[in-house]
């Protein structure tokens, strides 16, 4: 029985040390960037974890249309925060014609980004770039 006591007591240490990651990474608000960056890793992580142990599903992935109206969405709460002695910039007029075929393509971020021609494409993502439907 004496044999089995420090084991029992440096596996309930590791135990404890884990929880206390665990709930840092999940409670503690980020203060720095990295430290944000590695929060949002292990929530998602976690979260898929703990799907696959108790068979739990999550909703099916959003939809192409779902994610761009999230993003115009934040746009627009980005541009009505626009401070009074700052104007929003007016975007220019373009002279291609009326009916020209978008595209859209995903950046190093991840994120979704539009272009009114191929050309507007970086050449780096020109490759994964999909011509939109009306």
């Amino acid at each position: 029985m004496r044999r089995l006591i420090k084991p029992i007591f440096w596996t309930f240490l590791f135990l404890v040390m884990l929880l206390v990651i665990d709930q840092f990474f999940v409670q503690v608000p980020p203060v720095h960037p990295a430290h944000e960056v590695v929060s949002n890793f292990y929530k998602d992580f976690r979260g898929r974890l703990i799907d696959l142990t108790f068979g739990a599903r999550k909703a099916e992935p959003e939809s192409v249309e779902a994610v761009i109206e999230k993003q115009q969405a934040a746009e627009k709460k980005v541009s009505t925060t626009v401070t009074a002695d700052k104007k929003p910039a007016i975007p220019a007029k373009s002279n291609s014609p009326a009916k020209s075929q978008r595209y859209i393509y995903s950046d190093g971020k991840g994120e979704l980004q539009f272009a009114d021609s191929l050309e507007e494409v970086p050449d780096k993502y020109r490759g994964q770039a999909q011509p939109m439907g009306e």
